[in-house]
């Protein structure tokens, strides 16, 4: 099967979910091209393209509707799959010319404005990355699957070794809106455990008690190496898939994920909850500080969970899965 993945290239979660899903289809046998309409970093050319090109998955740049029909047109794919919602009513009108299935995926909330309830109403099938995406479009969206987001969980593994791993690490792309959690974080490691922050992110946000490392192509090192991680979303996924305690936080603090946190009907990994007080983050690496062995069983239990729930192979297969679906209805049905 061959699918066009349309796109904009920023340094995201979202970016990053395209990225391994072409690489998902070219490893279960099918051909995948990303086109990127436009490129918000420098590290495109530097990082990204080079990987790319290493993982055999082509690619281009540009927004030009004239190459896109013509690249249709020469390449003839079997799915159009777009993920910025700045690509979603092109992929509906290349999906209506060419008489091929669009397929638009919801990467958050907000869908449900005025100015994308068309093209939603236009797709042949959308895809949501959570319930909650979900509920807000299902009104607009007669075909509709959720798909969680996943992680490469061959490439994102714990470290060789036996060696404890305490060290605590916030990684995020950075906004205002996060500074307050995180400057309640290295707060609590300054004043109750006589400890730094190593903030990882894409500008440095100067919060007393961190040590700010610029922003890394591949994160997996900087995982390998931490042992608690404080993140959310698809960087959270990843943490997990290395072994790493996780502190789920963003612009509050939504709890150390566990069994039981993640067994709650509403958990997710956005970090937008708020569930609990600053002072069960206290609490909750103090835990983790003054028992070893516990910190190791819970990075162990970390791993296994994202085995057994977050693999981005699975994601590739149930993407797939909508894909036949769309090609078997008939062209007056999409």
């Amino acid at each position: 099967m061959r699918v066009l993945l349309l796109a904009e290239f920023f340094l995201s979660g979202q970016t990053t979910h395209v990225l391994d899903l072409a690489e998902q289809l070219q490893h279960l046998g099918h051909q995948a091209h990303v086109r990127f309409a436009k490129v918000h970093s420098s590290l495109f050319s530097t990082e990204y393209a080079p990987h790319l090109k290493a993982q055999g998955v082509s690619f281009s740049t540009g927004f030009s509707p004239g190459f896109l029909s013509y690249l249709v047109r020469t390449w003839r794919p079997d799915i159009i799959h777009a993920h910025s919602s700045t690509q979603f009513a092109l992929a509906n009108r290349l999906a209506k010319t060419f008489q091929i299935p669009s397929i638009l995926t919801c990467h958050g909330l907000g869908f449900s404005q005025s100015k994308h309830v068309k093209a939603l109403q236009g797709a042949t099938h959308v895809i949501a990355v959570g319930p909650k995406v979900a509920a807000e479009i299902s009104r607009f969206c007669p075909r509709l699957t959720v798909i969680p987001n996943g992680v490469n969980t061959t490439y994102y593994v714990p470290p060789p070794g036996s060696l404890l791993r305490d060290q605590v690490v916030y990684i995020a792309r950075m906004d205002r809106g996060k500074i307050p959690a995180l400057a309640q974080l290295a707060h609590i490691l300054r004043n109750c455990f006589r400890r730094h922050l190593i903030v990882v992110a894409d500008w440095n946000p100067e919060v007393p008690g961190t040590i700010f490392q610029s922003w890394q192509a591949d994160i997996r090192p900087t995982l390998q190496q931490a042992g608690i991680v404080a993140a959310s979303g698809r960087t959270a996924r990843e943490a997990l898939a290395c072994g790493n305690a996780v502190l789920l936080i963003q612009r509050g603090y939504d709890g150390l994920i566990t069994p039981a946190l993640s067994g709650q009907p509403d958990f997710d990994f956005s970090g937008n909850h708020s569930r609990f007080p600053f002072s069960r983050l206290r609490r909750d690496l103090s835990r983790l500080f003054s028992c070893p062995p516990a910190l190791e069983r819970l990075q162990v239990w970390s791993r296994r969970y994202a085995v057994e729930n977050l693999s981005s192979a699975q994601m590739a297969q149930k993407v797939l899965e909508v894909y036949d679906e769309a090609k078997r209805l008939p062209s007056k049905g999409r």
